[in-house]
């Protein structure tokens, strides 16, 4: 398979046998009456998964809802990753970018998954992807407006952004309404979002809005020192009057320059953090 061979051995066997592990887990906690999402924890990072579970306990029945939505969609997307059936190439190492693609057995569109190295700390790309995310508008074109609408947690929050349109103009201009949840497993960070509707921001009139079924980054340092990022991306962009070619074309587009931007955002956290000494 040709993602197969991308994959560290030891990651995709890894990745593999806690797959099997959360579900076992899983199955033996829903026949003791536990909520539902909690299997996540047997593989993530001890001091994370702490401090994760003891917020989740003070959460309202609609943040500890939305929780259990987010903590499912972390396990969805450790499965995208480390599960190599089914991709084919879209892009071959363009820019030192490589680009998957793959159906999808329940959802219309295709799932997008890219891969591309930085030279940088693993915090260093934590940093620039969700501490300082009220920046990304400022560095990533494809991004008009990104706000955090509601702090929910320290792990968790929902996130409201507008991106721009492509395709040629085929394709307009949409905004999301996200559930963004982060967790740390092992020496991998796992910045994880879905779509979520909630009164805490009704749709506008202004711009469709688009929906994501679970996605994001996934990244942890390889072989060489590198961080390596694997970006997914799962987007129902609601335009069936466009050809999918056209759609799949402009997701790749944005994918690339993603990677781009976020190479430059990256090396110049990294020469600003040097000099202030850090």
């Amino acid at each position: 398979n040709e993602y197969k061979s991308y994959l560290s051995f030891w990651q995709w066997a890894q990745g593999l046998i806690d797959i099997m592990l959360n579900k076992i887990l899983s199955k033996k906690k829903k026949a003791k009456g536990s909520v539902s999402g909690e299997g996540f924890c047997q593989r993530c990072d001890v001091s994370s998964a702490i401090t994760d579970e003891q917020e989740v306990t003070k959460l309202d029945p609609r943040g500890q809802s939305l929780h259990a939505v987010a903590s499912q969609a972390h396990n969805e997307l450790h499965e995208m990753v480390v599960w190599p059936d089914g991709w084919t190439t879209e892009v071959d190492l363009k820019d030192g970018i490589k680009v998957f693609s793959r159906a999808q057995r329940k959802a219309p569109n295709r799932l997008f998954l890219s891969e591309c190295h930085y030279q940088c700390e693993l915090e260093d790309l934590f940093e620039v992807l969700y501490t300082q995310s009220q920046d990304i508008p400022s560095w990533n074109t494809q991004i008009l407006e990104f706000s955090v609408i509601e702090q929910l947690t320290s792990h968790l929050d929902i996130v409201y952004s507008v991106g721009t349109s492509g395709g040629g103009g085929l394709i307009k201009s949409r905004e999301f309404l996200t559930l963004r949840y982060w967790i740390k497993d092992r020496d991998t960070y796992y910045i994880v979002s879905r779509d979520i509707s909630d009164p805490v921001k009704p749709s506008s009139s202004k711009y469709p809005r688009g929906m994501n079924g679970p996605c994001g980054y996934v990244f942890f340092p390889d072989l060489d020192g590198s961080i390596k990022l694997t970006y997914v991306v799962n987007v129902d962009l609601k335009i069936p009057f466009v050809p999918q070619k056209v759609i799949n074309s402009a997701l790749n587009d944005v994918i690339h320059d993603f990677h781009l931007a976020l190479r430059t955002r990256v090396d110049n956290y990294v020469v600003n953090k040097h000099r202030q000494g850090g």
